[in-house]
């Protein structure tokens, strides 16, 4: 595990005196109520100012699905649902006690071989850095050749652990989605021109997972 990972875990504690740690409380969820952590954690950095008579549906994979083949969100991103790997890096993320950005290199070859890198710890907002990402896929790729496997491409899976919801307050309806960002595009064009295989970047929610090829 990364020293960022270890630094913002020992100071996780300290978010909880956030005043908005009680707003989780007060809200209502239609359906399953998430973690109290994953919770916590989306009020605190969506810095939402919610009323106490707001209602929050959190979005299955059915309903990320349905959205986005009505309306133009997420159009460029290809939208799964979360099969074992994913399940098993939304596990290494601890989304019920300290969610944090879990990253792993995969390098996906016509042997079908599963051959990539350690998982890599991170803080509750920030994956993998660009100079580890770099070194570790040339790495990988160099003992990939050296093992005779056929490199397809090359996957840089990283989790987003927060909730992705339909808010219903006075009324009116919102949605906060939780896919590719612009940060994790810009990465995706700056790594893609050093390599000769196609780069998928891959963000995996609780929901669903998102990715681009590059």
């Amino acid at each position: 595990m990364g020293s960022e990972f270890w630094l913002a875990f020992l100071a996780y504690p300290l978010t909880f005196l956030d005043k908005r740690l009680l707003l989780p409380l007060k809200v209502s969820f239609i359906g399953e109520r998430p973690s109290f952590a994953l919770m916590f954690k989306f009020f605190r950095e969506v810095g939402l100012q919610l009323k106490k008579n707001a209602e929050l549906r959190v979005l299955n994979f059915d309903s990320l699905h349905y959205i986005q083949q009505t309306t133009k969100r997420y159009k460029e991103q290809l939208l799964l649902e979360n099969k074992e790997f994913e399940q098993v890096m939304l596990k290494k993320s601890s989304l019920s006690l300290f969610p944090h950005e879990v990253t792993r290199i995969r390098i996906v070859n016509s042997q079908g071989e599963d051959f990539g890198s350690e998982y890599l710890h991170g803080s509750s907002r920030r994956g993998a850095s660009h100079d580890w990402l770099k070194k570790e896929i040339a790495k990988l790729c160099f003992q990939a050749r050296k093992k005779g496997l056929i490199i397809e491409e090359v996957e840089i899976a990283h989790t987003h652990p927060s909730l992705e919801v339909l808010i219903v307050e006075n009324n009116q309806s919102k949605f906060f989605f939780n896919g590719l960002s612009s940060s994790d595009k810009k990465l995706g064009e700056m790594i893609a021109q050093f390599l000769p295989y196609p780069l998928r970047v891959k963000a995996i929610t609780p929901s669903a997972n998102y990715s681009m090829i590059f």
